[in-house]
């Protein structure tokens, strides 16, 4: 499987780009990683979270917005 993609923009000043968000494991369905993708990013405490550990704070900025409808395994929106 190809790695899948999502649109990320800024609040602040509307820049918008793609970001890759990796692909399944081999013994991972595409909805667990996706589910595990949205946990990660909005910071929500998953048992399968990636690295095996939680942290204190969001790995994305405050003012970055994910726009999960435009998730797909294309880097072109």
């Amino acid at each position: 499987m190809s790695p899948m993609f999502v649109d990320v923009s800024c609040k602040k000043c509307g820049a918008r780009n793609r970001l890759d968000i990796g692909q399944p494991r081999a013994e991972q369905t595409l909805e667990e990683h996706v589910r595990l993708v949205i946990d990660r990013l909005s910071h929500q405490p998953s048992f399968g979270c990636f690295g095996g550990h939680f942290e204190l704070a969001p790995p994305l900025p405050n003012f970055w917005e994910v726009h999960w409808e435009t998730l797909g395994g294309s880097q072109a929106p």
